[in-house]
């Protein structure tokens, strides 16, 4: 006969148990490592994006780049490729690093909840004005996406707005620059309430 386990049994595992180590701790590291490479990839995909389109007033007017990092960059990866291949590719990276981040952060969240139940505590988040800002900058990371989205689907070619006064260099730039920066602030937000968050749950998650 197999004996009682303390889960089967009804009683609260001891905190040095290996039973929720063993997931939070695991995790926890690939919500900050997915959380990392989001990051990345949002950086990479807007010089790309912007690349592309110094690329476009490049070829019309044979000159005027404005910003040739991005333009190098643009032009060194399409060159052997397709037109239009990178950016392309680029949002299909994002798109996938973005469904990696959320899925690592959920899974993490909830090996989070169920280490605090058989711990029989409350979940250790951090101070509420911590995550009053992370939920902030989520929340203005979404309506920024959404708005270049909405914008890319506009001042595409077919779009309403295609080579009008709204598809230049003054409105697109502001746009994608704001996103990507709220992105990134919002990884190293989330990076920062899963690592104090693990950490504050007896030292089981990645230390700093």
């Amino acid at each position: 006969m197999t004996p009682p386990t303390t889960e089967s049994s009804g009683e609260t595992p001891s905190r040095t148990s290996p039973q929720p180590r063993r997931g939070l701790q695991g995790t926890a590291r690939l919500a900050v490592i997915a959380l990392t490479l989001w990051g990345v990839v949002d950086v990479v995909r807007a010089i790309l994006r912007v690349g592309h389109y110094e690329s476009r007033i490049e070829v019309a007017t044979h000159g005027n780049v404005d910003v040739a990092p991005a333009w190098y960059a643009y032009t060194i990866l399409s060159e052997p490729l397709p037109y239009g291949f990178v950016t392309v590719a680029a949002d299909w990276l994002w798109i996938l690093a973005s469904i990696a981040a959320v899925a690592a952060v959920v899974t993490w969240q909830y090996y989070v909840r169920r280490t605090a139940q058989w711990l029989g505590d409350a979940v250790p988040w951090p101070p509420a004005r911590t995550m009053r800002t992370w939920c902030s900058t989520v929340l203005g990371t979404v309506v920024l996406y959404l708005l270049s989205f909405l914008y890319h689907w506009a001042t595409s070619d077919g779009g309403r707005f295609h080579e009008t006064s709204l598809d230049t260099r003054p409105v697109a730039y502001p746009l994608w620059t704001a996103g990507t920066a709220l992105a990134v602030v919002t990884a190293v937000l989330s990076v920062r309430v899963v690592r104090r968050t693990a950490e504050a749950q007896e030292g089981f998650g990645p230390q700093t």
